[in-house]
């Protein structure tokens, strides 16, 4: 059986970046689907897998990015770290409704958490951090300056 792919092909020409989402839930893919056609800024070729185990076995990679669904994971913190450990140069994005990065030490492995609903914002830093554009993190600190601030 073919592996479902999402491709998405932007405008600027850079390098390709290859991720994985890792999700069961149909409705998760389609919104990944429409948010990475909203802000991808180089190609990108996301393989989806349901979970861990087919991801493993479908022997894909190397991946720049690694976005794994917790909801329903029934070990958050086993998820991240097998994300981790099986693609250890990947940057890992966790998706989530409820996890709380303050209370949850598996966001020690994860690089960032993404807080669903996906906002196209959070998702285009995740995406350019492997290409050389400043990772979440980074992004959410930096403040617009109103017009004409520049020129005082």
């Amino acid at each position: 059986m073919a592996k479902p792919e999402i491709e998405v092909h932007a405008r600027k020409s850079r390098p390709m970046l290859k991720g994985l989402l890792i999700t069961a839930d149909p409705s998760l893919a389609r919104a990944f689907r429409r948010e990475l056609s909203n802000c991808a800024d180089c190609s990108i070729s996301f393989e989806l897998q349901a979970n861990f185990d087919e991801a493993c076995r479908a022997g894909g990679g190397p991946y720049q990015c690694v976005t794994v669904d917790l909801d329903g994971a029934a070990a958050p913190n086993e998820a991240v770290r097998l994300a981790r450990s099986a693609w250890p140069l990947a940057r890992i994005a966790v998706l989530s409704f409820w996890w709380s990065e303050q209370s949850n030490t598996a966001l020690e492995e994860a690089d960032v958490v993404i807080h669903k609903p996906l906002r196209a914002a959070e998702l285009r830093a995740f995406l350019r951090s492997p290409t050389g554009a400043p990772k979440v993190e980074e992004a959410a600190r930096v403040v617009e300056q109103p017009a004409g601030a520049a020129s005082r």
